[in-house]
């Protein structure tokens, strides 16, 4: 008995040991999303998906890819603009935008412990996007609703910056709470530019929860 204990101890030892050299994870989870616009009004909260790698071979510093998508939705029925236009631009008040992302992000561990890591990042990444009126139209081809010779990309840069807490079991699973703001490089997540008034970029507020699993 007293060499069947210690076996147990000696292969619990070398199992705890080998967790906590894990490498890296595999994240899944969804998004509560806040669209921040032209078109904010009254929030309306969407969700999304997304899917990540993170490393985990420096005490402080560590890598982290993010694909994910969703939907954005925005909506002010009392939205006014100026314009000297004839004729009259017919902005839309109402927009539902799909989009999808890929990003790289370095996340720094204000707190690394064996069974919680606290972290801030800061990313790079690309951000396709969709915006639609309330009958499904691509209003990126509707030219009447935006000022005059007013074109966009449907792409654009991001600067996703995020706080986050990962909560991990002895088996280095693990769940995750992040927030964080897209900090997109685009005014036309709603479609609207010039005509607003907002004078600043659109950005998109994220709330994620997700799922980890060891993979190396």
């Amino acid at each position: 008995m007293k060499y069947f204990a210690l076996t147990l101890l000696l292969i619990s030892t070398v199992y705890c040991n080998a967790q906590d050299t894990t490498s890296m994870w595999f994240h899944i989870g969804t998004s509560v999303n806040a669209y921040h616009g032209d078109l904010e009004g009254k929030k309306k909260y969407t969700s999304s998906i997304h899917v990540g790698l993170r490393l985990n071979k420096k005490k402080k510093l560590n890598g982290n890819i993010n694909i994910g998508g969703g939907t954005l939705n925005g909506e002010d029925r009392n939205f006014t603009f100026d314009s000297n236009q004839t004729p009259l631009p017919t902005p839309n008040r109402f927009v539902k935008t799909n989009f999808f992302y890929i990003n790289y992000d370095l996340q720094y561990n204000i707190i690394k412990k064996k069974n919680l890591i606290a972290y801030i990042s800061q990313g790079i990444g690309m951000i396709r996007f969709t915006p639609k009126d309330s009958e499904g139209n691509n209003l990126a081809d509707l030219p009447e609703t935006r000022a005059g010779q007013e074109t966009y990309r449907q792409e654009s840069l991001m600067l996703p910056t995020n706080i986050g807490v990962i909560y991990l079991l002895p088996n280095q699973y693990g769940v995750s709470l992040q927030t964080g703001f897209y900090n997109t490089l685009t005014d036309y997540l709603d479609n609207i530019s010039s005509l607003g008034d907002s004078g600043n970029n659109d950005n998109i507020l994220a709330v994620r929860f997700a799922f980890y699993a060891p993979i190396k």
